[in-house]
């Protein structure tokens, strides 16, 4: 009797509840509309990639508890995490990787202050490390503009267009409005995005002799714009780049969803981006233990492949940077 045995009926219970969870994770990949549902349905999408882990608990509970042939029921969950896996596939893929050996052509560094109070000497000292092309600042105000006075950073970045929000003295409020991009060469603007709260900026630049746009974006997100406003901005924001999808096109920023989210996956389909960002490397929130989720992007169309990305920290900011490698053709 004890090797025919089935998982105990709490262990059954444990387990259906972990699956459950794994497997509301996966319709809401499968489905994207779903995510429209309502404000807290879009911020539990952005969680999707850890749908693995419920699906593995549930799969481990029924191991444990079953014996014989009643641990078969465990295919179920078993089942379950390998089509949650999927979802991770993007992440590694290697279609726009280039090959070994390919010179850079363009050198996109981008991060957002957390209303102007990131510690700008902290990101020049990265600037000067990692000499980029051009620079994506978000949630950038009068606290931060001092850079534009600096010998320094003028040095390495004297071209820049965007706007400036207001100041703020308090840790977690602000004006996210402001959004600049810096350049070591001039910036010619082509337009910015209109009915947006923040600035969505389209600029032209030449690096290494390679003409591109570059949109310095940063739509709202599900908890200031609620439900409505994250999904208008981001409709917005894709109608915009989807303006100048015919030309190399990258997109920098903070875009406040994760690549599951509806509204990332509708701005690529319009678009044909892709992410340039490799593997799983979360940036917020970075001033916790450890970064859970991915929303700082930099996609890029078919002319560019990527050829590293790395992330970094400074303090005061509640995101990690970005600093990516491309190769245009």
């Amino acid at each position: 009797m004890t090797a025919r045995r089935l998982p105990r009926p709490f262990a059954t219970v444990v387990a259906s509840g972990f699956a459950l969870v794994g497997a509301s994770l996966g319709a809401l990949y499968l489905d994207p509309q779903l995510q429209t549902t309502s404000r807290s349905v879009a911020l539990y999408s952005s969680f999707i990639p850890y749908g693995l882990i419920p699906w593995a608990l549930a799969t481990l509970i029924l191991l444990a508890s079953a014996r014989g042939i009643g641990r078969l029921v465990t295919l179920l969950p078993l089942a379950g995490l390998l089509a949650q896996a999927m979802v991770l596939l993007p992440y590694f893929n290697t279609d726009y990787v280039a090959a070994a050996g390919t010179t850079s052509t363009l050198r996109v560094m981008t991060l957002n202050l957390h209303y102007g109070q990131g510690d700008t000497a902290e990101l020049l000292a990265e600037v000067e490390r990692n000499h980029p092309d051009v620079v994506v600042l978000t949630e950038f105000t009068t606290q931060s503009a001092a850079i534009f006075d600096n010998p320094r950073w003028t040095k390495q970045l004297p071209y820049h267009q965007g706007s400036t929000g207001r100041a703020s003295n308090q840790r977690n409020f602000g004006d996210p409005s402001g959004t600049q991009v810096l350049s070591r060469t001039p910036i010619t603007v082509l337009g910015q995005t209109t009915g947006t709260l923040d600035t969505n900026i389209a600029v032209q630049v030449e690096a290494n002799g390679h003409q591109l746009v570059l949109i310095a974006a940063h739509p709202l997100n599900a908890v200031r714009g609620n439900l409505d406003g994250w999904l208008a901005e981001g409709e917005i924001l894709a109608d915009f780049a989807a303006g100048f999808a015919a030309q190399p096109l990258v997109l920098a920023g903070d875009l406040n969803a994760v690549p599951e989210h509806l509204t990332v996956r509708n701005l690529m389909s319009r678009t044909g981006l892709h992410e340039s960002v490799q593997g799983w490397q979360p940036s917020f929130p970075a001033d916790r233990l450890v970064p859970l989720i991915t929303i700082d992007h930099v996609l890029a169309s078919d002319q560019f492949r990527t050829i590293n990305v790395r992330r970094f920290a400074i303090a005061n900011t509640d995101h990690l940077g970005s600093v990516v490698e491309l190769a245009q053709s």
